[in-house]
């Protein structure tokens, strides 16, 4: 079985970056999209993920940001309470001033906590910042998993497919990210599709009986040429017979249960 952990990041407030960022980027979006900004703001998009997922019948995990540089991410409190309500994931978008930082971690788990009502067990790092404390700091407040490490920005790397332990922390490493495909990788809307097949059929020359495929498409992409062609990207995966797509608790969940059921065989073998 090969696994996808769909993930979105939420790196801007509710209202977005303001008009005059999007129009010095106008390139990037339709015209009927630019015609609406004064009613729609492109770069919020979870209810329109909302939508597209559960039409296909899946779920896929939400990192929100407690320190949003022009708005307060209090305001997203009717998006995470709606996620949460229908099934998906909220994880924390921690700040990189928290990697390292057990204070500051705690608190922005507390803040994020105080909309959710539930704990939050997922963290991903905003600008993917790591450090060598993160695990443990994480461990320590309770979080099961981690996605903040990615091999390499240029190429799909094989070694970032999986999982592997930081302690007793789950970390799962970024196959891919929309924004890297788009840039560094230059990889243009009509071979996105073959795209994922090549990162399938690698996967499962790897490993075909337990793989991971960890990808990021950002909140605010869903508009933007490229980011628009996501649903047509799990209409594709969801294609895929040995494919199934899954946010990230419960992905640590069946890792989990992995890892007893072979620790029993091991104790039993003896």
């Amino acid at each position: 079985m090969l696994f996808i952990f769909l993930s979105h990041d939420v790196d801007w407030s509710f209202n977005g970056p303001g008009i005059d960022h999007i129009l010095a980027r106008k390139d990037r979006f339709e015209e009927d999209t630019l015609r609406k900004l004064d009613r729609k703001n492109p770069y919020n998009n979870i209810q329109d993920y909302i939508t597209i997922e559960e039409d296909l019948g899946l779920r896929s995990t939400f990192f929100f940001r407690t320190n949003y540089e022009n708005g307060r991410f209090i305001e997203y409190e009717d998006d995470i309470r709606a996620l949460l309500s229908g099934g998906w994931e909220v994880g924390l978008h921690c700040d990189p001033s928290s990697v390292d930082n057990f204070d500051n971690m705690h608190q922005e788990k507390k803040e994020l906590e105080s909309i959710t009502k539930k704990t939050v067990k997922a963290n991903r790092s905003h600008h993917l910042a790591f450090s060598e404390r993160l695990p443990s700091i994480l461990n320590e407040l309770g979080f099961v998993y981690d996605s903040s490490v990615m091999k390499s920005v240029r190429k799909i790397d094989n070694k970032s497919r999986g999982y592997f332990l930081l302690g007793k922390i789950i970390e799962f490493p970024i196959t891919i990210m929309d924004a890297y495909l788009f840039t560094y990788m230059h990889i243009t809307e009509d071979q996105m599709i073959n795209t994922f097949r090549y990162v399938l059929e690698s996967a499962r020359k790897y490993n075909n009986t337990f793989n991971i495929v960890t990808i990021i498409w950002h909140a605010n992409v869903l508009k933007m040429k490229g980011g628009r062609k996501y649903k047509d990207i799990l209409e594709y995966l969801s294609g895929q017979k040995d494919v199934r797509l899954i946010k990230g608790i419960e992905l640590a969940r069946i890792i989990n249960v992995r890892s007893r059921h072979e620790v029993e065989a091991s104790t039993h073998s003896h």
